[in-house]
């Protein structure tokens, strides 16, 4: 294969973004037609599939549904839109919903402790 075909596939971050975004908004749409009836059955793959790509890019330093937490790095949680990280706290509390049948999540910030997001089921808070 030559050198430029390799170049072309090289995977770049932006991709990831549009591809986390487009996610993100097809969750949304989703999501908002009724939050308070819990998650859609079929969502469950596409917030684990979602939930293992925050572990692997950084932004999910670590999750306990027992606890309905979730740790962040907030450095790189801050680099996405208010509806991209409003779309990671309901996958996480889709993913805490089949793991333990709490549909909700509180998300805080790593190195602070402070938290900086939660769903609770019905209300979803996502700081600025």
């Amino acid at each position: 294969m030559p050198a430029d075909e390799k170049e072309q596939r090289s995977i770049h971050p932006a991709g990831i973004l549009i591809a986390l975004g487009a996610l993100g908004l097809l969750l949304l749409l989703m999501f908002q037609a009724r939050p308070d009836s819990g998650p859609p059955i079929d969502q469950g793959p596409i917030a684990m599939a979602l939930v293992n790509e925050l572990m692997t890019n950084g932004v999910l330093v670590d999750y306990d549904c027992l606890k309905s937490t979730a740790w962040v790095n907030r450095a790189v949680w801050t680099k996405y839109t208010v509806e991209q990280r409003r779309n990671m706290v309901l996958s996480l509390a889709t993913v805490c919903d089949r793991q333990r049948g709490t549909y909700r999540i509180s998300i805080v910030d790593y190195d602070s402790k402070r938290e900086i997001a939660s769903f609770d089921g019905k209300n979803l808070k996502v700081d600025q």
